[in-house]
């Protein structure tokens, strides 16, 4: 064989491995539901909190909330319902940045201290929790399909989210300045993702306060033809 039909040969088999890896990807790409959480409680029993001390549950009501300080339900592994305070006065200085404004549904790990009530009245009492520390929050989130002009530190593009637990409510599409670690954003599909959102200690001025990272894609809904 001569070394021209060799290379043409070559360049052929090429071709060919390119295109079946284009046609795969596309496939792929097409796919709408990428993964399902389905069950709340089994996935709440995979957590495995970071000291002993630590209890992890889910965000089931919240009672009250400003930027300091917020009261809110959680249903812990156990099972047990606990009525948390959260307020950066409780937190203290080495923790304090850790305060974030949670949601319906939010996994949420918390440290502090907890103060068994009305024993006689209810048999487990009532567990009130008050939090010193609060490491991450872990969160479903509906992402748009499409992002928006907006402006932060200069003219950018902005991703818009809500809380998916609140996805037929009343509440308004946020704008996300900050992206989403490993996540790849495609135009005209609507995502259903859960993400760690972690503070960081001292953002920059221009820089947001927590620090999100992809968990898994939930769902994945292409919404334009």
């Amino acid at each position: 064989m001569s070394f021209i039909k060799f290379c043409t040969l070559a360049l052929i088999a090429t071709s060919s491995l390119t295109a079946c890896s284009s046609h795969n990807q596309a496939n792929s790409n097409a796919k709408t539901s990428i993964s399902q959480i389905e069950d709340s409680n089994s996935f709440l029993s995979t957590l495995k909190p970071s000291s002993a001390e630590a209890i992890i549950g889910q965000v089931t009501g919240i009672t009250s909330q400003d930027r300091n300080q917020q009261k809110v339900t959680i249903v812990a592994q156990d099972g047990k319902s606990y009525t948390a305070s959260i307020s950066k006065a409780n937190f203290g200085q080495q923790n304090a940045y850790q305060m974030q404004k949670l949601a319906m549904g939010d996994y949420i790990e918390v440290e502090g201290d907890i103060e068994v009530t009305d024993e006689q009245s209810k048999p487990d009492g009532e567990h009130q929790l008050t939090v010193h520390a609060m490491p991450y929050v872990l969160r479903k989130i509906i992402v748009a399909d499409h992002q928006v002009d907006c402006v932060g530190v200069a003219p950018q593009s902005c991703l818009l989210t809500k809380p998916a637990d609140q996805v037929d409510s009343q509440v308004d599409w946020q704008y996300r300045y900050s992206g989403i670690e490993g996540f790849d954003y495609e135009p005209d599909y609507e995502y259903t993702l859960l993400i760690k959102n972690t503070a960081v200690t001292r953002p920059p001025a221009d820089a947001s306060s927590v620090q999100s990272k992809l968990i898994q894609v939930i769902e994945k809904k292409r919404t334009q033809p």
